[in-house]
Formats: C-alpha cells, sequence, structure tokens
C-alpha cells in the first residue's frame, strides 16, 4: 500500500502543510518553553509528538488534536502563574501576557486545524 493516497496532488500537498506546519511549530515552542524550565524529559517528547503524523491512521489525528488543545491549555496556566508572580514582584506583565497568548492561540488553532475534512480524508 502507497503512502500517499491514489488522488494525492500539489495542491492537497500544500493544504495538508498548511495544516500541519502549525502543530509542529506549536510545539517546537512548548519544547522551547520546557527547555527553559529544565524538563529535559517533556522537551524529548515535545520534539517528537509532531513525528505522529507520519502514522496515518484516524486516531493519530484526534490525539494531535487533543495534544494541541492541552498545549493551549497549559500556555493558559502558564501565563496565570506568571502574571501573579509578576505583579507580585511588580514588574511589567501585559506583554509578556499578551506574546503567551498568540502561543495559546497558535497552539488551539493547531488543534482546530487538524479536524478539517482535507486531514480527515488522509488519515483513515
Amino acid at each position: 500500500m502507497s503512502p500517499m493516497p491514489a488522488n494525492w496532488t500539489f495542491n492537497a500537498a500544500l493544504n495538508m502543510w498548511v495544516r500541519i506546519i502549525p502543530f509542529i511549530f506549536s510545539f517546537l515552542l512548548l519544547a522551547a518553553h520546557f527547555l527553559r524550565y529544565g524538563h529535559d524529559v517533556w522537551v524529548g517528547i515535545s520534539l517528537l509528538t509532531p513525528l505522529l503524523l507520519l502514522i496515518r491512521k484516524r486516531w493519530i489525528i484526534v490525539l494531535a488534536r487533543w495534544l494541541s488543545y492541552g498545549a493551549a491549555a497549559l500556555w493558559l496556566h502558564t501565563i496565570y502563574i506568571l502574571v501573579f508572580r509578576r505583579i507580585q514582584a511588580g514588574a511589567p506583565w501585559l506583554r509578556m501576557t499578551l506574546i503567551l497568548a498568540g502561543v495559546a492561540v497558535l497552539a488551539a488553532c493547531a488543534g482546530h486545524l487538524l479536524n478539517s475534512d482535507a486531514v480527515k480524508r488522509d488519515y483513515r
């Protein structure tokens, strides 16, 4: 069995990459976050997670989607913790909040993009 569907075209490939790249980038950012705090095991898991997309099964897409939503929740939790610490210290916090909120939105959008019909067609 060929790894690519018979109806695979350049536009379909481009459409797939547009949907997968945010997922990959989101988990690279998550790995950088864990690296900053010295969580080496989570760095490895975050770096290996996008490789799951090489397995072309429907349950992998569902898992990847929920991992993206979990990453977004982790970023929101991180915002809460860091804003609380910065307010206590009297340090500026708004710019950090906006940046991390953008990263959380990226993670959530990455999960949403994996929920398309195009992706579901290729992962059976």
